[in-house]
Parts: C-alpha cells; sequence; structure tokens
C-alpha cells in the first residue's frame, strides 16, 4: 500500500492526537516496511510555520514531501491538490489525524474521531476549535470512505450525535485503541510523597474540581501531599489559572507545564496516584500511561475511562470534589490498597500496544481499499 499520512500536528507542542500520529505510523513502519508511507508534515489547511519538530523516521520504505518545506510552498502545494487528481507521492489510501476531510483524489481517505465533545460540550473549547473539527467531521460525511474511532465510546458518542448515520453510509467504522508509549524504569526512588496530575489547563480537564478536592484533603488528611500538575498551556483558563496560583503559593500544587515521556513517566513512576477528574475523554491516555507505570489511578466514571480502565481505577464523580477527596485519603492511608491497584494497572496495560494498534489499522486500509 501506498498510505498517506497525516503528522502535522507532531511539528508544535504535542497533545494527545500528536503523539497518536506519532506512535501509530512509528509501530505501521515498523511491523508493516514494504508499504511506502508518505508522511505529511503540512496537511490541508494546517500549515506549519516550520516542520524540524514533527515526527522524522529515516527508512527506506518512508518519504517526507514537506519536510523542512517553507509554509508558502506547502500552502500553495495544497491549494493546487484541491483541484488536481492525486496528493504528493499519489497515495492509494490517507489518513487524516486532524479533523480535515481533504479532497484527496482517487485515493480513499480514513477520517479519524477522537471524541466529540464540541457537540457534546461545546462550552469547553474554544469558537476557532469547535469550528474546526464539526466542519471537517460534517464534511467528512460525504467524502470519508473510513472512520476510525479511538474507543468503543467515541463510537458510540459519535453515533448518539448522528444516529444510523454510520449504518445507512455503509462505510466502514472501526475502534481501534491507543496504546501507551512509555517505558517503565521501574528504579525511581521519590524523595518525597506527591500525587500526579495530567492533562493541559482547559474545562475538560475538570481542574476546578480538583482543586476543590485539595482544599477539603488538606484539611481532612494526616499528612497531605501536593499534586504536580504535567499541563501544557490549554485555553478558557483564566479562572483555572488564578485558583492554582493561589494554590501554588501554599505549595499545594506544583505546575510543571509540558513534560517529555522520560520525565513524565519518572513522574508516574513516583506519584501515589494520578488524579484524573475529566469530564470527557474520547480515550483518556493518562489513565493507561500511568496503569502501565504502576501509578494507582484515581479517575472520573464518565465517557471512555472505565472502558479503558476496567475495574482497576478508583472511580469518582467529577461532580462531587469530595468523592475526589476521600479516594486520595483511601489510597494514601491504604499500602496495600495502592500496591493492588498498581499491579492491576500494569496488567491491565499490557492488553494494549502500539504493534497491535497498528496491525489493527493496516487490516482496516485493506478493509477500505477492497470495499
Amino acid at each position: 500500500m501506498r498510505i498517506g499520512f497525516d503528522v502535522a500536528q507532531t511539528c508544535t507542542e504535542r497533545a494527545g492526537c500528536a503523539w497518536y500520529a506519532d506512535s501509530l505510523l512509528r509501530a505501521m513502519v515498523d511491523i508493516a516496511p514494504d508499504n511506502d508511507y508518505l508522511v505529511y508534515h503540512q496537511f490541508g489547511t494546517w500549515i506549519n510555520p516550520e516542520t524540524s519538530a514533527g515526527t522524522f523516521i529515516e527508512h527506506t520504505s518512508v518519504q517526507t514531501p514537506f519536510w523542512k518545506m517553507s509554509a508558502a510552498e506547502a500552502r500553495l502545494i495544497w491549494s493546487r491538490a484541491r483541484t488536481e487528481e492525486a496528493l504528493p507521492g499519489d497515495p492509494e489510501i490517507v489518513q487524516s489525524n486532524s479533523f480535515q476531510a481533504i479532497p484527496t483524489g482517487a485515493a480513499k481517505l480514513i477520517f479519524v474521531v477522537y471524541d466529540v465533545s464540541f457537540w457534546v460540550y461545546p462550552e469547553f473549547t474554544t469558537e476557532s476549535n469547535r469550528l474546526h473539527c464539526q466542519t471537517g467531521t460534517l464534511e467528512a460525511l460525504n467524502r470519508a470512505d473510513g472512520f476510525i474511532f479511538i474507543s468503543e465510546s467515541a463510537l458510540n458518542e459519535f453515533e448518539s450525535v448522528l444516529p444510523r448515520w454510520l449504518d445507512q453510509s455503509g462505510k466502514p467504522v472501526a475502534a481501534i485503541p491507543l496504546a501507551s508509549r512509555l517505558q517503565p524504569k521501574n528504579g525511581y526512588e521519590p524523595s518525597e510523597s506527591f500525587w500526579l496530575a495530567v492533562g493541559s489547563m482547559e474545562p475538560r480537564k475538570n481542574y476546578e474540581a480538583l482543586f476543590s478536592a485539595l482544599d477539603l484533603y488538606w484539611e481532612r488528611s494526616r499528612r497531605p501531599s501536593p499534586v504536580r500538575i504535567a499541563a501544557s498551556t490549554g485555553w478558557k483558563n483564566d479562572q483555572i489559572r488564578t485558583k492554582a496560583r493561589e494554590l501554588e503559593s501554599k505549595r499545594r500544587i506544583y505546575i510543571l507545564g509540558y513534560l517529555d515521556e522520560e520525565r513524565l513517566g519518572s513522574l508516574y513512576e513516583q506519584a501515589l496516584g494520578l488524579v484524573f477528574p475529566s469530564w470527557y475523554e474520547g480515550f483518556g491516555l493518562p489513565v493507561l500511561e500511568a496503569m502501565q507505570c504502576g501509578c494507582p489511578v484515581i479517575c472520573s466514571n464518565r465517557s471512555s475511562l472505565p472502558e479503558i480502565g476496567r475495574d482497576v481505577p478508583i472511580y469518582i464523580d467529577p461532580d462531587r470534589p469530595e468523592s475526589i477527596c476521600n479516594a486520595m485519603i483511601a489510597l494514601e492511608e491504604d499500602g496495600e490498597l495502592r500496591k493492588s491497584r498498581a499491579e492491576a494497572g500494569k496488567r491491565r496495560a499490557r492488553q494494549f500496544s502500539w504493534s497491535k494498534t497498528a496491525q489493527t489499522t493496516l487490516e482496516f486500509y485493506r478493509k477500505v481499499l477492497e470495499n
């Protein structure tokens, strides 16, 4: 197969969608090097000022037609591609990872749906992001030849928003889960006890509930520990940041910003537990990452999280900060509980792998090409 693959989001500060694109592409090249991979660092209207930070794989099967190309030249190529028969490299199939249903000529288009929070919870995102995702998804209803969802929950949510559309369209659909790319070291000894929170500073991650829970926790715990927060910039977060500054001044939280994989992995291994009270997740990668690293998980009982965690996490109600506080104290005071949850998490995480995700994705490509 000649596969066009969107990695435009990997050229900037990476969120979950970018790590998905990077990890999946690497795994596909690894397990199926006989394919030709056309790696698009510029994709449709997603034009990066530069691409040097993007996914780059040195392999005879990999071509990078946009690598270190100027934004102006890339924009011109994509504007021409809208009226021409073939995309750069003449792929047979193209996977869009950035909510863009671009015209692909004779090539089949695979459209990835991470979640539909832009419809279900429009207040959690910016107007520009909401419109981008909605427009891309609606265009995909006509243009896409197949849909990949990153969880059964994401697929079910899509069907609740657009009931019976997938059945009536007859287009191939697959729910293909992600995996964790972290490599546990199993050698870290914490110098101090702390909790960990992971996720961009935005309303969907429900930092308001976490911060309210911390006020209760510091009143009730016999030996309270601070929360280290690995968080990228996010949006619509003025109130969140105001409260965060107050808690930082009391040394109850530490905002660490965006972290690389090695640093994040070490924090998972050292933490008392991950606290993840998100309102809505298409997959919830931090939960899987924590389980893989033997970090006990406290997380919301909403959307995809019970699907990913099964019976491993301690589930809380994101509407009730007190439930978060109670879970933190339970883990803090019971060493056996922490140990049992950590071991169960490692067993659960072994059921996910990028090689398995890549194999299932390639099988789905073949199904779409044959459809």
